[in-house]
């Protein structure tokens, strides 16, 4: 007799032993099939790179606890192309991203990050997504916090994700981005935003090695501004944000752009 769940395919850029993924895992798997598949390890901030000079190696591994998935030398996009295209468990009806140890929040991170950046793949296969993630320590950014950090996050998320189950996505919607703010539970509000800019501004930080050779650290500081009705300005205020994102990267027609592209293809 086949099972009537639901089927997820779950990933997540800090690696095959994130515990925020298997915090999240343990409420999922209350309600679906649940199939993990994530690079080998910690992979942030590499986008929505895909592999195709190296080879690609998937093992099916024992996680944690009886816990079994699947992980792959490669990118977190590539952990859901091989996924919804190779895995005997599929196919998926979604796919879900995180939970992500660091907040996904403005257009310059989501594009940024290797999370979204699965939730965004999914997308361009037809597979609804939606990806996850929470604030947490500057230390915890790629040192894997504890799972009890993610219990509260684990199972909203889960909530949220029950809902998208029975819900259709409409058309042009790539994904939806669920930030959590640190201290989130279950009365933490939730509010419907749109993507800031930017959140964090890189520079180099110029350093010293032992032999007083130069090396530089990408790093990046807050803005001070949060618009209106942003991730950023919901996350400020201690609350869960849940923005909207499409696929659709065309500008949209106006006078000001108009002018400048009549130019640029003048004979």
């Amino acid at each position: 007799m086949s099972s009537s769940k639901k089927k997820i395919l779950l990933t997540c850029d800090d690696g095959i032993h994130s515990n925020g993924m298997l915090e999240l895992y343990s409420h999922l798997s209350k309600f679906a099939n649940v199939t993990i598949i994530t690079p080998q390890g910690q992979r942030s901030a590499e986008s929505k790179a895909i592999t195709i000079n190296k080879i690609l190696r998937v093992e099916k591994v024992n996680i944690i606890d009886g816990i079994n998935g699947y992980s792959i030398s490669g990118t977190s996009a590539d952990a859901v192309i091989f996924g919804l295209n190779s895995l005997e468990e599929g196919p998926f009806d979604l796919v879900v991203a995180g939970i992500n140890q660091g907040l996904n929040i403005s257009s310059h991170i989501v594009l940024t990050s290797g999370t979204c950046a699965a939730a965004f793949e999914a997308s361009f296969y037809n597979v609804p997504s939606i990806a996850f993630s929470m604030d947490v320590s500057q230390k915890n950014y790629f040192v894997t916090p504890t799972r009890e950090i993610f219990k509260n996050a684990g199972k909203i998320a889960a909530s949220i994700t029950k809902k998208v189950l029975n819900l259709t996505f409409p058309e042009k919607l790539a994904f939806i981005n669920v930030n959590f703010p640190l201290d989130a539970n279950d009365e933490t509000p939730v509010e419907l935003t749109s993507l800031a800019n930017k959140f964090l501004i890189f520079k180099p930080d110029l350093r010293k090695d032992p032999r007083n050779n130069d090396y530089y650290f990408l790093w990046g500081n807050p803005v001070q501004e949060a618009p209106k009705g942003s991730d950023i300005e919901a996350i400020l205020h201690s609350k869960i944000s849940v923005s909207p994102v499409t696929a659709d990267l065309n500008l949209n027609n106006n006078k000001e752009s108009n002018n400048l592209l009549d130019k640029l293809i003048e004979k």
